[in-house]
């Protein structure tokens, strides 16, 4: 039996928690795996190094064009694209999540123009540009994974842009799997409750609590479980696509 080529995977926002966490059970299981980032280029380049073979990309995901422009080149390099995993994202203000005492009106009104908007560019208009590029990239099928968050799934304390920019990933995925699966690429989003680091670090003690007490297996999850999750979506998936799956513990 031939040996089967590398996947070509391209990790969006891989110097994050969760992100990093993902280029690293990619690359495990054998995948050709380059990531970008934003800000974070210290980690990006030791984890460059950890991982013999990747690429850090540096990428300012406020800008369609560059995010499209980058999945482009990458494609061009590499003769296409297998796996595309948007892990990027912005968390907004995080006074909004810190003080969970603050009547929630006034949460709410504190969300200024400025604030959504860069939320939905961040969030879903950079997902939806790299998605454009990565499919005519992907000529011969292949994966997306957005990871999202429960915010957009269920009803849960989170200010309303954070969780209006997740509920339009999940409805985009909903929509891609439709329309792509065609041309066999299959969608598919990871929705995460509190995880042990990352986001979680803007939220109070009290809403920290509060979650592990009314989550089935009493903790928080942690970036490996994410990890292994989206790595067995885009090295081992064949037939799940348009889902939005949770991996909150039994909230």
């Amino acid at each position: 039996m031939a040996e089967r080529e590398p996947l070509r995977c391209l990790v969006l926002g891989g110097s994050g928690y969760v992100g990093s966490a993902v280029c690293r059970a990619l690359h495990a299981e054998g995948a050709r795996v380059a990531f970008t980032f934003r800000s974070r280029e210290n980690e990006a380049r030791v984890l460059e190094r950890e991982l013999p073979g990747s690429r850090a990309i540096a990428l300012d995901f406020a800008s369609h064009e560059a995010v499209g422009a980058v999945v482009d080149s990458l494609a061009r390099d590499w003769g296409g694209l297998d796996a595309l995993v948007q892990c990027a994202g912005t968390a907004g203000n995080p006074a909004l999540y810190r003080n969970d005492r603050t009547p929630k009106p006034d949460k709410f009104l504190d969300i200024d123009a400025p604030g959504w908007h860069e939320m939905m560019d961040v969030t879903v208009g950079s997902t939806f540009a790299a998605c454009q590029a990565a499919v005519r990239a992907m000529t011969g099928g292949g994966q997306i994974v957005v990871v999202g968050s429960m915010d957009g799934v269920k009803s849960v304390p989170a200010p309303v842009h954070y969780a209006a920019s997740k509920g339009a990933l999940r409805a985009m995925v909903t929509a891609l799997a439709h329309e792509l699966g065609k041309r066999r690429i299959l969608v598919n989003m990871v929705a995460p409750g509190l995880l042990d680091g990352g986001m979680a670090k803007l939220l109070s003690d009290d809403l920290l609590a509060d979650y592990v007490k009314h989550c089935s297996l009493k903790r928080t999850g942690t970036a490996a479980e994410m990890a292994e999750l989206v790595a067995w979506l885009v090295m081992e998936n064949t037939y799940v696509t348009g889902q939005s799956i949770l991996l909150d513990g039994g909230l």
